[in-house]
């Protein structure tokens, strides 16, 4: 399609060009004019225009006023089309300027294109001016919208990068003070404002400044001072809403305006600190050299660099509690340390307060203690930060000063907080309190009490004299917990005064009883001592006179008579058994018995106590065994006392024994050796076992009268094994047969 038949196909209002045009027509001649005027009308082209034939009327109508296109002659007599280009250049002016003119080579028209001329219409056909126009205009608003989105692009990029630059910055420290500082700055230095605030919450929760940009040139009558802007636009900072305020005129609130008159303020815009809904703080921008009208990109920037500052905030936050978690147990597991390592409670208390004291980062730390006799609570551990803090330790208060506390209450309310007011006269104490807070200095006061088993003792208190300190939740719970430490030490400390007078005495009551004990034992030797000797004597002599009746020197003895002094032989034997027992067992027991080491050949040992139980197992059908390892040859014993030791094991071995064998068997294991009598006789049950060792203990009592014996020989056997370092063992089980088995270690010759 050309342009005639393009021309006519549709009318201007089909085209997308904005109207009406405002045209600047450069041109010589009121009938030229009058000629472009005429082709526009024609066209249905809404349009109105200026005209000019001067290089001078030309620049001052583009100065004066905003045209879409420009239509100038190629040739004027004073000028031509390229210095009106010039114009528009020098103006960087985007609007489109296009050549009119009677006749135009091919040459001179692709240098008027290359020069920056948007388009030309030749006279003869003037009927192309308005498809020449429309186009142009279109070509231009195109250019207009990528240059638009180039320089969006651009924006973005570097809006971009500046994000990417803070927020490597609060990546660059844990530490949420350094984070905070690094965020002002740079929102500072990038958005070229006057000052950068951040503002925090308290413990309260009111929200006081922390944080100014240090190229502010107000810094210091900001930090450190409550944020007045919070509390009028806190309602939209919680919902996530960005405050900007161009202009601070008449329309905002009277108090922002007296803000903004106090503190020079043009224009502000204040960011919340949001995370997950929880209110973290905020960020405010302010300029006081001139009004600022905010751009959606700078709005758009602090929003996101307040939402990587919450993060950042909560992060720093959940590290500080896990140190501060670590700290607290640190602190805790160390007055734990101390009480285990010591008893001592006036360097328990000396210790805890002094962690307490570090760890809290206080000016005092004190523990009162109650005394009953005064009834009042008087300091008895002081620490201080350093020697300027006044020392309080006389400072003494009536127990009622402590009344609330004097029984157990509810863990929430075992302590109390004292703040005190810059004007001390006009706030409402105690006079005890008041004191206290006089000579000690205090600003401000944290206590609980100590509870020894429920029972009231004293309390820890925190004090800090150069400051007011607000203590978190997380700091009471623990103080609590060290008064429960510190009431641990002092029980211990207690219990363990008692506990060495309990000893003390029970010491006394113990070493009376031993010299009791050992005057006894004293005299029961002495005592069998005398009894042995008067007992022997006559033993002796009846002894002495059955054997010489036995020989029958002076005559033969009827049965009956031979009967008789067999017995009387057969019961004074019995009875110097006894005794010798009996003996021996006191001089163990009473430690007098000696042994005497000697080396002994194991089997000729061995052999001699066999021969004399040989003869009454053949009478009785009993099998005498005897089994001997090869690596046994000798050992290093008391012959004496192991030979008695073994004779009153097989001695009771064949008492118990009706039919089967009697086995001594011997070995070693390791440095022991082991000397076994086994027999297949009536056995033991589990429960006699116990006692079988014990002196004068027997079996049952249808056994007692079955079988003979004075209970002696075991107790005895026993104590003469220990006394070489060994011990006798029972395996039995009843009806099945016994095993004693003699340990005796390698002794040492003398």
């Amino acid at each position: 399609m050309d342009d005639v038949a393009y021309f006519q196909a549709g009318s201007w209002q089909e085209l997308p060009i904005e109207s009406p045009l405002h045209l600047l027509i450069v041109e010589d001649g009121a009938s030229n004019i009058e000629l472009l005027v005429l082709v526009l009308e024609t066209a249905k082209i809404p349009f109105s225009y200026d005209s000019t034939n001067t290089l001078e009327g030309c620049t001052q109508l583009l100065q004066s006023q905003a045209y879409d296109a420009v239509l100038a002659a190629y040739r004027l007599p004073q000028f031509t089309a390229y210095q009106v280009l010039q114009l528009l250049q020098r103006a960087s002016l985007e609007i489109p300027l296009i050549l009119v003119s009677r006749s135009l080579g091919d040459e001179a028209a692709v240098d008027c294109i290359k020069a920056g001329m948007t388009d030309y219409v030749l006279k003869e056909r003037l009927f192309r001016l308005p498809i020449v126009l429309k186009r142009s205009l279109q070509e231009f608003a195109m250019r207009r919208q990528q240059k638009a989105a180039i320089v969006q692009i651009e924006q973005q990029a570097k809006t971009e990068a500046i994000v990417n630059q803070i927020v490597q910055a609060m990546r660059g420290t844990l530490v949420l003070d350094e984070v905070l500082q690094t965020t002002a700055d740079m929102l500072h230095s990038t958005l070229n404002a006057n000052s950068c605030l951040i503002f925090q919450p308290d413990v309260q929760g009111e929200m006081w400044i922390y944080h100014v940009s240090k190229a502010a040139a107000d810094r210091e009558d900001f930090i450190d001072s409550k944020c007045s802007l919070y509390s009028h636009y806190q309602d939209k900072l919680k919902l996530g809403n960005i405050v900007a305020l161009s202009t601070i005129n008449n329309t905002v609130a009277p108090e922002i305006q007296e803000f903004a008159k106090v503190a020079g303020i043009c224009s502000l815009m204040v960011a919340p600190l949001l995370y997950q809904q929880i209110e973290l703080g905020g960020i405010v921008l302010l300029q006081c050299d001139r009004e600022r009208v905010w751009s959606e990109n700078e709005i758009w920037l602090i929003k996101t660099i307040s939402d990587c500052c919450a993060i950042a905030i909560h992060q720093a936050k959940l590290f500080r509690q896990l140190q501060e978690q670590a700290a607290r147990e640190q602190i805790l597991n160390q007055i734990a340390k101390i009480i285990n390592s010591s008893l001592n409670p006036e360097f328990i208390l000396e210790k805890i307060v002094q962690l307490t004291g570090e760890s809290f980062r206080v000016d005092r730390v004190v523990i009162f203690c109650i005394d009953l006799e005064t009834e009042q609570i008087s300091v008895r551990s002081e620490w201080r930060a350093s020697e300027e803090v006044v020392r309080i330790q006389g400072f003494k208060e009536p127990i009622w000063e402590w009344l609330n506390f004097l029984e157990p209450i509810e863990q929430s309310k075992r302590h109390q907080i004292l703040q005190v007011p810059i004007d001390k006269e006009k706030a409402e104490f105690l006079t005890q309190e008041l004191a206290l807070i006089e000579q000690g200095r205090i600003l401000s006061l944290l206590k609980t009490p100590i509870y020894i088993r429920n029972k009231f003792f004293g309390g820890i208190s925190l004090h800090t004299t150069t400051k007011h300190r607000i203590f978190s939740n997380e700091e009471i719970d623990l103080l609590k917990q060290i008064a429960d430490r510190a009431a641990i030490a002092l029980y211990n400390a207690q219990s363990y005064e008692t506990l060495e007078e309990l000893v003390k005495k029970r010491t006394q009551e113990l070493e009376q009883k031993n010299l009791i004990s050992e005057a006894a034992n004293l005299a029961k030797s002495d005592f069998l001592s005398n009894i042995s000797h008067e007992l022997r004597n006559p033993l002796t002599g009846i002894l002495g006179f059955s054997n010489i009746l036995l020989q029958q020197i002076f005559g033969r003895l009827n049965d009956k008579q031979k009967q008789y002094i067999e017995g009387i032989a057969s019961c004074g034997n019995d009875l110097l058994e006894l005794i010798n027992d009996l003996l021996d067992l006191s001089k163990v027991e009473a430690g007098k018995e000696e042994l005497v080491m000697e080396v002994i050949v194991v089997e000729t040992l061995c052999q001699s106590c066999l021969s004399l139980f040989r003869e009454r197992c053949l009478d009785e059908n009993l099998q005498l065994k005897m089994f001997i390892a090869a690596d046994v040859k000798k050992w290093v014993a008391d012959r004496r006392r192991v030979k008695q030791i073994l004779i009153n094991l097989l001695s009771n071995a064949v008492k118990f024994t009706e039919f089967g064998s009697i086995t001594l068997l011997v070995e070693k294991s390791g440095d022991n050796l082991n000397l076994s009598v086994i027999d297949t006789g009536i056995g033991i049950d589990q429960v006699d076992q116990l006692a079988l060792f014990q002196p004068f203990k027997q079996l049952n009592s249808g056994l007692n009268r079955k079988y003979k014996g004075t209970g002696l020989g075991l107790a005895l056997s026993r104590e003469l094994a220990r006394l070489h370092g060994g011990d006798i063992t029972l395996k039995s089980q009843l009806g099945q047969g016994s095993c004693f088995t003699l340990h005796l270690p390698m002794s040492q010759l003398p």
